[in-house]
C-alpha cells in the first residue's frame, strides 16, 4: 500500500489529480444511472459519509498506522482540525441555496466558477503559497474556460425575468460561497501540510461532524426516520461509494498536491462528464465546450512550467 501511495503521490499528486479527475467526471453519470428519482438526498449525502469514514480506517488498518494516527488526538484538537472548515462549507452550502433561487442558472455557474481565484486567494494568505503572475494568469484562464463548460451545462438558454435586488442578493450569496469555498479548501491544506495532520484521519473527522450535522437537521425537519433511505436498491451504493473514496482522495490531494491544483482536476472533470455524456447518452458537445479544451491544457501548462522564483536569502 505505501509503494502505491508513493506512485500517487508522486509529481505534486499527479495520480490523485488524475483519480479526482476521473470521479468527479463519472459521478454525475453514475448519479443518473443507479439513483432511483424520488431517493432523499439525505441518505445519498450520509451513506457517501459513512463510506468516507469505513474507507479512511480500512486505509490506515492496511497501512498499520492506527495507533499511530491516533497517538496525540484529542477532542479539542478535532474540533479545531474539522469544526472550522465545516462551518465554512455549511455557510457556503446556504449561500449557495439562496443563489441557486434568486439567480438564473447561467449567472449562477458561471458566478460560482470564481471559487478558483478565491482559493488562490486564501491559500496565500493563510499557507502562503505565492503563485506567479504567470500562474495567476493561467488561474484566470482556467475560470474563463470553466464559465464556458458551466454555459454548456445549462440546458435552458432563456434567462428568467428577476428583479434587481433579486439578482444583487444572489450575486453576493455565489460570491460569498464561492469565497467561502476558497477559505475552506486553504484552512483544510494548511490542517494537513502546516499542521502534518494524517489525512485519512482528517477526512473521517470532517465525515462525522458532518454526519452529525445532516442527522441533527433531518431529526429537526421531520417527525420520525422512516423513509430516510426509501427507493434505495442495491446499485444505490456504486455512486454513493465512489463519492464517499473520492471525498478520500480529496483529502490526499489537498496534502500533496494543494487545492489550487485540485482546481484544474475539478476543471478536467468537468470536461469529461461533458465527453461521457455525449459518449453514453448521445447528448451532443456544445461549442463551449470544444473552446474550453484548449483553455484548460494552456492553463495547466502555463501554471506548471511556470512555478514562483524561489526567494533568495
Amino acid at each position: 500500500m505505501a509503494a502505491i501511495g508513493a506512485l500517487l503521490s508522486a509529481h505534486h499528486g499527479l495520480g490523485y489529480l488524475a483519480i479526482h479527475a476521473g470521479q468527479f467526471g463519472a459521478q454525475p453519470l453514475l448519479s443518473r444511472r443507479f439513483v432511483t428519482p424520488g431517493t432523499p438526498a439525505t441518505s445519498l449525502v450520509l451513506a457517501a459519509e459513512a463510506a468516507k469514514v469505513i474507507g479512511c480506517m480500512g486505509m490506515l488498518k492496511a497501512e498499520g498506522r492506527v495507533e499511530e494516527a491516533f497517538k496525540d488526538w484529542s477532542f479539542q484538537g478535532f474540533l479545531f482540525a474539522a469544526g472550522v472548515p465545516s462551518i465554512t462549507y455549511l455557510v457556503q452550502n446556504v449561500c449557495l441555496q439562496v443563489a441557486y433561487q434568486k439567480l438564473d442558472g447561467i449567472v449562477f455557474n458561471i458566478l460560482n466558477q470564481t471559487k478558483m481565484l478565491f482559493t488562490a486567494l486564501f491559500v496565500f494568505l493563510i499557507v502562503g503559497r505565492r503563485q506567479s503572475r504567470v500562474q495567476c494568469l493561467a488561474l484566470v484562464i482556467l475560470t474563463a474556460a470553466g464559465m464556458l463548460v458551466s454555459y454548456s451545462e445549462v440546458p435552458d438558454r432563456t434567462a428568467k425575468s428577476r428583479s434587481f435586488e433579486s439578482f444583487a442578493l444572489g450575486s453576493c450569496c455565489i460570491l460569498l460561497g464561492s469565497a467561502l469555498s476558497g477559505l475552506g479548501g486553504a484552512i483544510a491544506e494548511w490542517v494537513l501540510q502546516r499542521k502534518r495532520r494524517d489525512s485519512y484521519l482528517f477526512s473521517s473527522e470532517m465525515a462525522v461532524l458532518g454526519s452529525a450535522v445532516i442527522l441533527i437537521n433531518h431529526w429537526t425537519n421531520s417527525s420520525s426516520s422512516d423513509g430516510l433511505f426509501q427507493n434505495w436498491t442495491r446499485y444505490t451504493l456504486i455512486p454513493v461509494i465512489t463519492q464517499g473514496w473520492g471525498g478520500i482522495v480529496v483529502g490526499l490531494i489537498s496534502k500533496t498536491a494543494g487545492s489550487v491544483r485540485k482546481g484544474f482536476a475539478i476543471m478536467v472533470g468537468l470536461i469529461l462528464s461533458c465527453v461521457l455524456k455525449w459518449l453514453v447518452e448521445g447528448e451532443s458537445l456544445r461549442w463551449s465546450t470544444f473552446v474550453a479544451v484548449p483553455l484548460v491544457a494552456v492553463s495547466i501548462y502555463l501554471h506548471a512550467k511556470y512555478p514562483p522564483a524561489a526567494k533568495q536569502a
